[in-house]
């Protein structure tokens, strides 16, 4: 698979936020990214980044804030220089120790072997108060 895939470039990415490498997940967005999260967990988190040291912040405010044992990626869709994930997430929230899981869609445009866009949407699935 070629490192302009746009699946490669994803996954590429999801590595590095798997080894909460920030500086390798950042060279895999364009310069210009808009990155949007409307999703269950953090709160902080919720908004719109842009630019890479909008995406480095958007993922320090995630590790800030919690500890994600699990983000399983079931299906990988794509069209043209598009993918979208469907998976789920779970872990704990850092501040109160409680654990939740998500069900999540993440859709990706990828151009020229980075990520120019992305749009994540999440569903809490449960918590334990």
């Amino acid at each position: 698979m070629s490192s302009d895939n746009p699946v490669a470039v994803v996954q590429r990415m999801l590595e590095a936020f798997e080894d909460r490498d920030l500086d390798r997940l950042v060279e895999t967005v364009h310069p210009d990214s808009r990155w949007t999260y409307v999703g269950a967990n953090p709160r902080p988190a919720k908004g719109i980044y842009v630019g890479r040291d909008g995406v480095r912040k958007f993922f320090e405010n995630i590790l800030r804030h919690l500890t994600i044992t699990t983000f399983h990626t079931r299906e990988f869709v794509t069209e043209d220089d598009t993918v979208v994930i469907l998976g789920f997430e779970s872990g704990t929230v850092n501040a109160t120790g409680n654990s939740f899981r998500n069900e999540c869609a993440q859709k990706y445009v990828v151009q020229n072997g980075l990520i120019t866009e992305m749009e994540e949407y999440n569903i809490q699935m449960n918590t334990r108060s």
